[in-house]
């Protein structure tokens, strides 16, 4: 009988279904959206580790006149910062030094620029970097600032498409490194884990940090002069070297720590940061970043924004259900002779209740479906335009499904009432 007055009613019956066809998209779209960015940022933690600390110069800015003496004389971070570290940490499982350059490498009869990075081995445990062919350089290969390296897989396919790159050479602009090993392929990184230390390893060249910094020769210190200059200008980069042959050359951009436990974090940045203030000359010319801490906090703020949509889609649902309940009274009133009739031949009022109820509870379902499908499409659409990845949950389409449902049926019970309240009598007179 439902389907029945529905189908004799397709045009009211779709504009019914309108409003949950749209809110279950969006609830569909919406959390699609939300599980996507959430993955990405589990993604993340995973990629960059969660036990990570890193360690970075800054520039301290402006000064008093008082202050610059003491500045002047801070060693930025070095390797001896690294070396202290590890002799007052006992806890540190790995660590390594950080430093980068960008060069040109020239290889089987091709010319690329890229990133030229030296680390030592535990660089490839913090962030579990995995080897696709070869072998990461030895300790003994690390002491001795040999020319070796390991390079990225995007890397190797565009300078060795097709051939082995193990045991070829490649030219820098400064020596001619021997591969050694091929770093196995991985995810893209986002703006979010550059920010925090993560660099792009599918183009980049490893080096031992010795080698990186001995055989680099215009590896100098950064002087706060420098700095202040590249604020002033920002156009220049802060890990620009300073070429001069008496400074220091033991400089790094970064310190990257793996601790063992994390419970203890806090108080281990702490340690970090009175050990570098003090050798720094009380120069705070350094920071302390805890990555996972910072995808937490980015987590964090996903979840309340998704909590957001949630509400939105939710309202959207809420409209829906109002819609149907309204054109529903609406169709009470254009079929109170039905109505009349049918309780003249013995329907009873719980009939007629069942019926209107059954009807709003169709076209919700109805809608729901249509729903679920246009939010599958437009989850996909969003991923296309955007490039970010959306994941359609089971759960959120079953979730759909039964709530459409239940939605027709608790806002069609008032119109199923007023239905079922109606005189037979003055139903059968009504015009």
């Amino acid at each position: 009988m439902a389907l029945e007055a529905l189908f004799e009613n397709k045009f009211r019956s779709g504009l019914t279904a309108l409003g949950i066809i749209f809110g279950v998209a969006a609830v569909i779209t919406m959390l699609a959206i939300g599980n996507g960015a959430q993955q990405q940022i589990i993604e993340q933690i995973e990629q960059v580790g969660a036990k990570n600390i890193i360690i970075r110069p800054k520039s301290i800015g402006n000064v008093e006149e008082e202050d610059n003496v003491t500045k002047k004389y801070s060693p930025k971070l070095s390797i001896a910062d690294a070396k202290s570290i590890a002799s007052i940490l006992p806890k540190i499982d790995i660590m390594t030094p950080f430093v980068s350059y960008e060069t040109s490498v020239i290889a089987n009869g091709k010319k690329k620029n890229c990133n030229l990075v030296g680390v030592n081995a535990s660089y490839f445990d913090i962030y579990n970097l995995k080897l696709d062919k070869g072998s990461i350089f030895s300790e003994l290969q690390e002491k001795n600032s040999d020319a070796v390296c390991l390079i990225g897989s995007n890397l190797a396919v565009k300078l060795f498409a097709g051939k082995n790159p193990i045991g070829q050479t490649l030219k820098t602009s400064r020596l001619q490194l021997s591969i050694i090993g091929i770093i196995a392929p991985g995810g893209n990184i986002g703006e979010s884990l550059r920010n925090i230390g993560m660099n792009n390893y599918n183009d980049e060249i490893f080096v031992p940090v010795n080698t990186a910094l001995r055989r680099y020769k215009d590896r100098g210190r950064i002087t706060e002069k420098l700095l202040q200059t590249n604020n002033n200008n920002n156009n220049e980069d802060d890990n620009q070297p300073v070429k001069d042959e008496n400074e220091i050359t033991d400089q790094i951009e970064k310190i990257i720590i793996g601790i063992s436990n994390t419970d203890n974090m806090s108080q281990s940045v702490d340690i970090l940061y009175r050990l570098l203030f003090r050798r720094h000359n009380k120069v705070e010319d350094f920071e302390i970043v805890v990555p996972e801490q910072i995808l937490q906090q980015k987590k964090q703020t996903d979840d309340i924004f998704n909590i957001l949509l949630g509400v939105i889609a939710g309202i959207s649902l809420l409209v829906g259900g109002i819609g149907i309940m309204n054109i529903m009274l609406a169709s009470v009133y254009e079929r109170i002779r039905e109505i009349g009739l049918r309780m003249s031949i013995g329907a009873k009022k719980k009939d007629i209740k069942e019926q209107f109820v059954y009807e709003a509870g169709l076209i919700s379902l109805i809608g729901g479906i249509i729903g679920i499908v246009l939010g599958v499409i437009l989850s996909y659409l969003a991923e296309w335009l955007t490039g970010t990845p959306t994941i359609i949950s089971v759960w959120s389409v079953i979730i759909s499904f039964f709530v459409s449902a239940l939605i027709g049926i608790i806002f069609g019970y008032i119109p199923a009432k007023k239905a079922a309240e109606q005189d037979p009598v003055h139903s059968l007179r009504h015009d």
